[in-house]
């Protein structure tokens, strides 16, 4: 098991060598900077890790401003979307999955097998302007613009507008809390797509496979509901299967949010990335990837570790690569 950690621990060094390798070499592609490789290219990387490491992300090529302060400012706001579309996709794709399970053979079953395998498909990028399109033409409540009302000011305290209103103290907070759920409600909506029907296809796949096993079938012939087999086979057999996915899922989640913010004019670190490279602000390209990276690391690490925990299974192969 020490083995195993420790080769964990390798790896997770190697990706961090190589995450910070290619954003020196972003951030070298701005002239000013060219100071840094003299006299060779690789000059500068120490200085360059060594600030990161002391969490000095530098400034903004474009208007000079601090880029903790600006990574502080739009990757929330990006993290707000990919979570609450997350939340979405578990809360709608298991239940349909499981009852797609449990109906395969019925009509409703059939149909929730077959939206599964044409959701994951839908280009979202196609589906975000043509409902934006729509609420306008409707007027429909959701069919708003950016994290909320510009002539609302919510205080940043966690960056997370869905938070940060509760603790707003005004006259007028419930209006407010209704206006930042109406603008974030379309764009989750759109987002849930894709992870909704990939979680509802895994789900439903899986527990077809837990129901045609001869211990669930001699279950049933005892009289079992299926609630029972639901929670003593289905749940324990089924839900850690996911963990593996979550990184995939968040990391896919992630990159469709980046897409879609330009759509809804999302202040997030997507829509960010691409002005930026309008403006050629290579130093603000460096470091979005770099916290990009970054996240999805700690997502893959923390994911192992829930698995590590839950599942023993997975608990066994460390033991066999201890070995």
């Amino acid at each position: 098991m020490i083995y195993a950690f420790c080769r964990r621990v390798f790896l997770t060094f190697i990706n961090l060598f190589l995450l910070s390798l290619v954003s020196y070499t972003i951030f070298m592609r701005e002239p000013s900077n060219l100071a840094f490789s003299t006299p060779h290219f690789f000059s500068g990387y120490i200085s360059y890790v060594s600030s990161l490491l002391e969490g000095d992300l530098g400034i903004t090529y474009n208007g000079g401003d601090s880029l903790n302060l600006v990574i502080f400012t739009v990757f929330p706001p990006t993290l707000e979307l990919c979570f609450a579309a997350i939340f979405l996709a578990f809360l709608f794709g298991v239940p349909w999955g499981i009852i797609g399970a449990f109906n395969k053979n019925r009509i409703y079953g059939k149909t929730i097998s077959a939206l599964s395998s044409f959701g994951v498909s839908v280009p979202v990028f196609w589906i975000a302007p043509i409902l934006l399109y729509l609420g306008a033409v409707y007027q429909w409540e959701i069919a708003s613009v950016g994290q909320y009302n510009v002539l609302y000011e919510i205080p940043k305290v966690t960056g997370f507008s869905v938070i940060d209103v509760w603790f707003l103290d005004v006259p007028y907070r419930i209006k407010v809390i209704q206006n930042v759920f109406q603008h974030l409600a379309l764009p989750t909506l759109v987002l849930a797509i894709s992870p909704t029907m990939e979680i509802t296809k895994l789900i439903q796949q899986r527990t077809e496979w837990i129901l045609s096993q001869n211990y669930v079938k001699f279950s049933m012939t005892r009289g079992w509901s299926n609630f029972t087999i639901l929670r003593r086979y289905i749940f324990r057999n089924t839900l850690p299967v996911l963990i593996p996915e979550i990184p995939r899922l968040i990391t896919f989640t992630l990159a469709l949010s980046m897409l879609i913010e330009t759509t809804f004019a999302w202040p997030g670190i997507g829509r960010w990335l691409i002005l930026s490279m309008e403006q050629q602000d290579y130093n603000s390209i460096a470091v979005g990837v770099m916290i990009i990276g970054l996240f999805i690391m700690i997502v893959n690490i923390m994911a192992e570790l829930s698995l590590f925990i839950l599942d023993p299974f997975g608990k066994k192969g460390w033991l066999n690569n201890a070995r």
